[in-house]
């Protein structure tokens, strides 16, 4: 497996660690980008989110969203927004290890609560079945892989469902990545400056 980053700006090369320390990088780059700076990446996102949706003609339905963790791009200033044009909003929840996550429906005021992982999640958990798979990328690379945390719960999620899913990232997060047998391609890679199709 190769693995390096490409556009990660003070991150450069790891150290060393394969994934791991690639990982370590970008989490580390994620986190100096000011506050002032990431609110405007994030609503770039949100913005190029909804383009995408237009532009490619998606019927509203069931997506499959998140609520932030520290450092993720932050998409729920569109949540709204969505849910006007007819979308229903789906969060995720861990489950169990080495299960798929699971999804509930978020509408405009639902109580959050926090469960495993930092993971914050609608309270009541409406399950609903997302038609399309939007994920938060520590990394990605522009062939349409997505580096994650490590406990491989969008792949398994992604194999399990078997719909279209694409990755929410910042710019500075672009690696080269050797896709590993788990691993699922994303369609499409949105960032503050760009829309990738991958595939």
């Amino acid at each position: 497996m190769r693995s390096r980053i490409t556009r990660g700006g003070d991150a450069s090369e790891p150290s060393g660690g394969g994934r791991s320390g690639l990982r370590s990088a970008l989490l580390t780059a994620r986190k100096k980008i000011p506050d002032t700076q990431r609110r405007e990446l994030d609503a770039a996102i949100a913005r190029r989110l909804l383009d995408w949706l237009d532009v490619d003609g998606w019927a509203p339905g069931v997506i499959g969203l998140w609520w932030p963790l520290a450092g993720e791009p932050d998409p729920r200033g569109i949540f709204g927004e969505l849910v006007a044009r007819g979308w229903t909003i789906a969060l995720p929840r861990v489950v169990a290890r080495d299960r798929p996550l699971a999804f509930g429906r978020w509408r405009p005021g639902i109580a959050m609560a926090e469960q495993a992982h930092r993971v914050m999640v609608p309270e009541p958990f409406e399950t609903v079945r997302p038609a399309l798979v939007v994920a938060p990328c520590v990394g990605f690379d522009p062939s349409g892989w997505r580096l994650g945390y490590g406990g491989g719960y969008y792949d398994r999620t992604l194999a399990a469902l078997d719909v279209p899913a694409a990755g929410a990232a910042y710019d500075c997060c672009e690696v080269a990545l050797e896709p590993e047998s788990h691993d699922r391609r994303l369609q499409v890679i949105v960032t503050e400056s760009r829309l990738l199709r991958c595939g």
